[in-house]
């Protein structure tokens, strides 16, 4: 989990850094510079649930240039942004990948995204319904990224089929969804918590690293893929989610209470034995009592991963970890 595997051997694929061998999944950031780090929040969330994010190196040109330079008072936040970056860099949660150099790709749903990015450039109508003019641009303004996501994110798939790519887009209605799969995913993404600025990136990168965290990930992509392949409408994995999921916060609730009368009632029996074994210097009973707490605590673990539901064990505690008060 959270490792992105080698590069297609296909030469037009524009990723510079080595990766480990195992499928993952990705997805291709539309990153913009502001004079605040606006998205940072939306990081931390597409961070809890993609192997890595994908940056294109040319968005960073500006924010480069900006670390370079005594900046005025409103503008010094680009110097921490720019740190984050390195830092995420580094610890293998972003990576930055060069401008494709099939740019004249012919394939009939690129065409029609740069068709459509044409339109937008040249201030046509694309369909963008809203009530007020003013935001107009603005909308045009993240809809072209958007574009541009969504074709990098078309040939990463088609120089790269061992790996799955997604487009993290700001205008979801602008675009037909793809798959059964991709509108899976979205809906599982809302689940998952947006960390505020109080959750550091240590905690997050730490989170990821947990082994017991992997394999609960493990379980949600590998019920993602049976859902995602069945026949099953979407409405009706919906009310399997929904069911799975509370099934299994109730399931793990009562483990908990278990758990923790267990935990206690070990620790009570230790303590009077370790008492009674210091008058009486009978240190074996003392490592046994030990011992035992060890046992227990395996067997209470061993009927955690049994619990019904355990498929979106992920998504429980994820959001149990980071929601937001």
């Amino acid at each position: 989990m959270f490792q992105l595997p080698p590069r297609a051997t296909n030469p037009e694929t524009p990723l510079e850094v080595n990766f480990k061998t195992e499928m993952s999944k990705n997805i291709i950031f539309p990153y913009v510079t502001f004079n605040k780090f606006v998205d940072e929040p939306l990081l931390k969330k597409l961070s809890l649930f993609y192997d890595k994010i994908l940056v294109s190196e040319s968005r960073f040109s500006i924010l480069e240039d900006a670390s370079k330079k005594e900046l005025k008072e409103e503008f010094k936040e680009l110097h921490y942004e720019y740190s984050v970056w390195q830092y995420l860099n580094e610890n293998n949660v972003v990576s930055k990948y060069n401008n494709f150099n099939d740019i004249n790709d012919s394939s009939d749903d690129i065409k029609e995204l740069q068709d459509l990015m044409m339109s937008v450039v040249r201030n046509n109508n694309t369909d963008i319904k809203t009530a007020d003019e003013k935001i107009q641009p603005l909308i045009k303004f993240y809809l072209s990224h958007d574009i541009l996501a969504r074709i990098d994110t078309l040939k990463f798939r088609k120089s790269d089929e061992l790996n799955e790519y997604y487009s993290s887009l700001r205008n979801f209605g602008t675009f037909n969804t793809e798959s059964k799969k991709n509108q899976v995913i979205q809906f599982i993404l809302n689940d998952i918590p947006e960390p505020n600025n109080s959750t550091s990136w240590e905690q997050i990168i730490e989170y990821r690293s947990d082994l017991d965290v992997k394999n609960k990930y493990l379980a949600l992509m590998n019920w993602i893929n049976k859902v995602s392949n069945s026949n099953m409408k979407l409405s009706e994995i919906k009310d399997e989610y929904d069911y799975l999921y509370n099934d299994y916060m109730q399931q793990f609730k009562l483990h908990k209470m278990k758990y923790n009368n267990s935990k206690l009632e070990v620790i009570l029996n230790a303590t009077v034995n370790f008492i009674t074994n210091i008058s009486t210097g009978n240190y074996t009973t003392s490592i046994k009592d030990l011992f035992q707490f060890n046992v227990k605590n395996a067997q209470l673990l061993q009927e955690e991963a049994k619990l019904s539901g355990k498929e979106l064990a992920y998504i429980y505690h994820t959001s149990l970890k980071f929601k937001n008060e």
